[in-house]
């Protein structure tokens, strides 16, 4: 596809590379959870946070849906102007993650809710997982 081609993004393909990607970032954090469990249950504890509610568990899961169909549609987005392949995906993902997980991590830091090495290495575990559900999510995409 040439440069500035305005072909209209296929949001079927988009909702379909969205759905997979965020299918994606549930099962890392699932992983990653259960990796840093005692770490996040310390954390919260000391602070007298409880998340055992229904809504406090299922709102990241239909969040990361709603991401990764933005995600995916940023790809599409974009890719007019830096063609289609990984390089785009890792364009969006990287403004995904730096958008979502940064800015997250940050507030939860400055807040003291969690500790600054914790977030430190939920940013880097998401990075990856945002990378390789916005590579798999973009190759699912087709225009038309």
């Amino acid at each position: 596809m040439a440069s500035g081609d305005l072909t209209p993004i296929n949001l079927k393909r988009v909702v379909l590379g969205g759905i997979v990607a965020a299918i994606l970032v549930n099962l890392g954090e699932a992983l990653l959870g259960f990796l840093l469990q005692d770490d996040y249950q310390a954390a919260m504890r000391a602070r007298g946070i409880r998340l055992e509610t229904r809504p406090a568990l299922l709102l990241p899961v239909a969040w990361s849906f709603a991401v990764g169909i933005l995600a995916v549609w940023l790809y599409a987005a974009i890719r007019p102007r830096y063609g289609a392949g990984r390089a785009t995906a890792v364009r969006a993902a990287l403004a995904v993650w730096a958008f979502t997980t940064v800015t997250f991590s940050i507030a939860m830091a400055s807040l003291t809710i969690f500790p600054v090495r914790l977030m430190v290495a939920a940013a880097a575990w998401s990075l990856a997982e945002v990378m390789v559900a916005v590579l798999v999510g973009a190759w699912l995409y087709r225009e038309g």
